[in-house]
């Protein structure tokens, strides 16, 4: 990520304009021996050119050092080199010590400009030819994007005083739980802090999306929400909303959470998820602890996620271990030659594999289309609406009841717990015409999310001593390699085949995780990582390998435990403000010694699978997790408990010391399992949501449109 834009770019106090170093030639030249013209245009004409021209402001933290570039290829006379001479000069300003970095970045936005499709300030697309060169498609031939029927969202001003719930956040615990509550003739306000945007503004921008993002994420909270990394003792970092997203933390804040844009991975916990103290005991410096309840009791539960979600999914290898009391609604996702390589591979290892459960239509199903198979589904919207997720399942289902109203733009800055009934109190038009209103409610559902559930509470002064403790996720490790055959190249939804034989088994300890081939990756990272020895870094070589080498790379992915530290949680940082004035997150994840020994553990059988396809070349990649701490999975924060002693809420999400307040999100989860956690999060947002209107205090309520007590 870059460092954020300063300074305007027709200002002439340090240098240049941006206009004068985008119009010299010896950059020109430069760009073109980076990309060369072939057959396919170079650099400049294929798309860097415009890139550079159009892209505005955010692209102005290179400013300085092309300037510096720039002199150094004016004192070499580059423009009228030779090219081979000129090749030369560039392997040798490569190595030198100050302006090597100057060079990376330059083929850092040589590889935006014609390797990535993105969104111009402008509004219009920018499709550069390297697009067209390897045959990049973000939709298949033949298929015409849908845009589905927007929310209805109230206006700021029609607001009621008061609301049997308030829920706060749309994503799938909000979701569910406003569904189940409105269902029940509950007056319900769903209150989202993203603006409405439609799904063709959050679909095919691979410089902007949230998992890809290298500039401000169209599903980051954008700036006046900073956050402090605090990475040990004088080490600390501030990145803000529109910052680096794996700084500041992959999940999305959109109408519908992280389920508007993720990949539907939907896999049910484990039994020995729900009590890891038990199974492996506490090691020292960590706060492993059990569920207050156990996978039986939630399993109704994942069955009616499954349906009501919508899973494609097979019974069999995947599910022996997790007893089901109902199939999947939809038959899995098709094959594809990614999950008949590592198929064949499993079954020499004699181990276990399927297809993975997606909450994806694998045919057509609520009206709704099956999924084409896009090339880029992972971060961003689906372009036929078959990814299923809270915006389209729960919350219009809450909607349609006419019990359920959904306000957005606005965002929860404090709650109130009172003997006579709580309050929210709310900024409403936040992007525009911001305004104080405050909302009163028998009962305020928080589903914002691990960091934000908990820092809300911090900063409302509610809970013990548990809230924001127990922050974790997930440990992550990507192998890659090359294989004979492409069996992966631009072939979505993403994840295809995995194997759960390594989660609490022998081979991994303390409890281990899945392993899954590894989806196609966007023509961006590939060309910023090459998969492979000897792949050039520029030049005629790097492009050659873009289209010739770039579809056999292929690689796995193992997701496993994170056992919660001591030492990791969310605090207030209250010498960082957002922009209402509140303390901003100050978020602390220390990685636990056992958490390292499930990262080994999946990457040496992560190898040993590619080993036995037949894949070569296979070597892990660096790059590690988030350095917030805030990532996609996060959890704990608000956990679970059956004493006050031991966790921040009862085991229905009630916050323990409150009347009120019930929380309904990942935060609750003590331990967050081998797999993905949505599923989980739905299931125990169902089981949380009706005992919630089992136990619904004396209020008054509000059916087929009559007031009755």
């Amino acid at each position: 990520m870059a460092p954020s834009p300063g300074g305007d770019p027709a200002d002439d106090h340090a240098g240049p304009t941006w206009s004068r170093i985008i119009d010299s030639a010896a950059l020109r030249a430069a760009i073109d021996r980076i990309i060369p013209e072939d057959e396919w245009p170079g650099g400049w004409a294929g798309g860097v050119g415009r890139y550079l021209r159009e892209a505005g402001a955010e692209l102005q933290w290179a400013g300085p050092g092309l300037t510096r570039l720039i002199a150094a290829l004016d004192r070499h006379g580059f423009g009228a080199l030779p090219i081979t001479d000129q090749d030369a000069v560039l392997g040798r300003l490569e190595q030198d010590p100050g302006l090597g970095a100057d060079l990376a970045a330059l083929r850092r936005l040589c590889w935006e400009g014609y390797y990535a499709q993105s969104r111009l300030p402008a509004g219009d697309w920018h499709r550069p030819a390297g697009l067209t060169m390897i045959d990049f498609k973000d939709v298949p031939d033949g298929v015409r994007p849908v845009e589905p029927e927007p929310p209805r969202p109230l206006d700021p001003a029609s607001l009621q005083p008061h609301y049997d719930a308030i829920v706060i956040g749309s994503g799938p615990g909000g979701g569910v739980a406003a569904q189940v509550l409105a269902r029940a003739g509950h007056t319900v306000l769903i209150v989202e802090r993203a603006a409405a945007r439609s799904n063709e503004a959050l679909r095919g921008d691979h410089l902007h999306g949230k998992r890809n993002a290298v500039y401000r994420s169209v599903v980051g909270p954008g700036t006046g929400h900073p956050r402090l990394a605090d990475l040990g003792p004088r080490a600390e970092r501030v990145v803000d909303g529109d910052d680096d997203m794996w700084a500041y933390g992959l999940n999305a804040y959109a109408y519908g959470g992280g389920t508007r844009i993720w990949q539907g991975m939907a896999w049910r916990f484990f039994p020995e998820d729900f009590a890891m103290a038990s199974h492996y005991g506490n090691p020292p410096g960590a706060t492993l602890a059990d569920w207050p309840f156990g996978y039986e009791e939630l399993e109704p539960y994942y069955t009616r996620a499954e349906q009501e979600l919508g899973v494609a999914g097979a019974t069999g290898a995947l599910t022996r271990r997790t007893p089901r009391s109902g199939g999947y609604p939809m038959p899995p996702m098709g094959s594809e030659p990614a999950r008949e390589l590592l198929g064949a591979a499993a079954d020499r290892l004699g181990w276990g594999w399927g297809p993975i459960p997606l909450a994806i239509n694998s045919v057509p199903a609520h009206g709704r289309a099956a999924c084409v198979r896009c090339s880029q589904c992972v971060g961003h919207a689906c372009p036929v609406d078959a990814k299923n997720g809270a915006h389209n399942t729960f919350l219009p289902r809450a909607l349609d009841t006419g019990a359920a109203e959904l306000i957005v733009d606005a965002e929860a800055i404090s709650i109130h717990d009172q003997p006579g009934g709580a309050s929210v109190e709310l900024i409403t038009g936040a992007s525009g015409s911001p305004r104080r209103q405050t909302v009163r409610a028998e009962v305020v559902v928080v589903a914002a999310g691990a960091v934000e559930s908990a820092r809300l509470l911090l900063a409302s002064g509610l809970g013990n001593d548990h809230v924001g403790r127990h922050l974790h996720d997930h440990r992550f490790v990507g192998i890659q390699a090359l294989v004979d055959e492409p069996v992966k190249n631009g072939l979505g939804p993403g994840h295809s085949i995995a194997t759960l034989d390594h989660v609490h088994a022998d081979s991994i300890p303390w409890g281990g995780g899945v392993i899954v081939d590894l989806m196609s990756v966007l023509p961006l990272t590939s060309a910023l990582d090459p998969v492979g020895s000897g792949v050039p870094g520029w030049g005629a070589g790097h492009k050659r390998w873009m289209r010739d080498g770039r579809p056999y790379a292929f690689g796995v992915f193992g997701m496993g435990q994170e056992i919660p530290a001591a030492t990791s949680g969310v605090t207030l940082a209250r010498e960082l403000r957002d922009r209402w004035g509140r303390p901003g997150a100050r978020l602390r994840k220390d990685v636990h010694p056992a958490s390292v020994e499930v990262e080994h553990g999946l990457a040496a059988l992560g190898t040993r699978w590619l080993e036995a396809a037949g894949a070569r070349e296979i070597e892990r990649q660096t790059r590690g997790g988030t350095a917030s701490a805030a990532g996609e999975h996060s959890c704990g924060t608000l956990r679970m408990s059956a004493d006050p002693r031991d966790g921040a809420t009862d085991p229905y999400g009630r916050l323990w010391g409150s009347r009120r307040i019930v929380v309904c999100d990942s935060s609750l989860h003590p331990t967050n399992g081998s797999v993905n956690p949505t599923l989980t999060i739905v299931a125990n947002a169902f089981r949380v949501a009706e005992h919630l209107v089992q136990d619904w205090p004396q209020h008054r309520r509000v059916r087929t449109g009559e007031e009755t007590t």
